[in-house]
């Protein structure tokens, strides 16, 4: 099956790091493809399939992949896919490799001497702390005028980046992830009522599990308590909003169940862990490429 190859000098500023930050929302079907760089790929939302050449594998939210220079692969069966580009130039990806080969896990997931991609998945919390990261290293990426110590930044945070990934792999690796397929009716349940709260009596009639086994069980699973769950897909939902409308933030704020525009803001910079005027700044300004 053919391909193509995506350049470095596409994507990366000569003499600057090289170092980008891509949001794909949504990301489209692309077709096979490979590239002189690196590519750590976070899934924010949604749901497709990623295409290697031997094999496919479905895509979710909270999922963590590294496609090293040369590797050859796509996506399809978009369903609402978001997805977190961060294009890594060789030199950015090798500066402190010899000390990274001795972080747990990293190996595993950035070195793939065995050939595989390994899928670090996320609980909740986790992506949440990683979509921030990544705001940040896309913010100070895009700074790098001599002098103001914006590539240093930017590069310090992918160190960071890339360290907690591996605290985030090693936690689970070797643990068996089993999704209790009862979760997906009532995150079902909740995606259709992204306007209005929802508590947890409200959540224990449509489960028909008990107060203490819904809790137990949302929180192996997403790393959150239902409700506070449901608040973060309504921050989700937002954070969409503010980057495909025009929307005012106390029409956002309405528009996701917070009828108070004020605790709307406490909430997002809590999830998002900046302001959501700030967010939209940051993901909508354009820049030079």
């Amino acid at each position: 099956m053919s391909s193509y190859t995506l350049h470095a000098s596409m994507f990366f500023r000569d003499n600057r790091l090289p170092l980008k930050v891509l949001h794909r929302d949504p990301e489209i079907p692309f077709s096979l493809h490979s590239h002189e760089f690196y590519e750590l790929v976070v899934v924010a939302s949604g749901k497709g399939t990623h295409l290697l050449q031997q094999e496919s594998r479905p895509l979710q939210e909270g999922m963590v992949f590294f496609i090293k220079p040369g590797t050859v692969h796509g996506y399809a069966d978009i369903d609402g896919l978001v997805l977190y580009d961060i294009l890594i130039g060789e030199k950015a990806f090798t500066g402190h490799l010899a000390d990274l080969r001795e972080v747990s896990g990293f190996a595993d997931v950035f070195l793939q001497e065995n050939g595989s991609i390994p899928l670090v998945r996320l609980s909740g919390h986790q992506l949440s702390e990683i979509l921030s990261l990544i705001g940040a290293i896309k913010k100070e990426s895009e700074g790098q005028d001599y002098g103001n110590g914006a590539a240093a930044l930017a590069y310090a945070k992918l160190l960071q980046l890339m360290i907690l990934i591996c605290r985030f792999y090693t936690s689970r690796k070797g643990t068996v992830y089993q999704e209790d397929p009862r979760l997906q009716d009532i995150i079902a349940y909740m995606e259709k009522h992204l306007d209005r709260s929802i508590s947890l009596e409200e959540l224990v009639g449509v489960s028909n599990m008990s107060a203490s086994t819904l809790n137990r069980q949302f929180k192996l699973s997403t790393g959150w308590p239902p409700v506070d769950f449901h608040i973060h897909r309504r921050i989700a939902y937002a954070s969409t909003l503010l980057l495909t409308t025009n929307l005012s933030i106390e029409r956002i704020s309405e528009r996701t169940g917070f009828s108070d525009a004020n605790y709307f803001a406490r909430q997002f910079r809590s999830h998002m862990q900046m302001s959501p005027r700030q967010y939209k700044t940051l993901w909508t300004t354009p820049t030079d490429d």
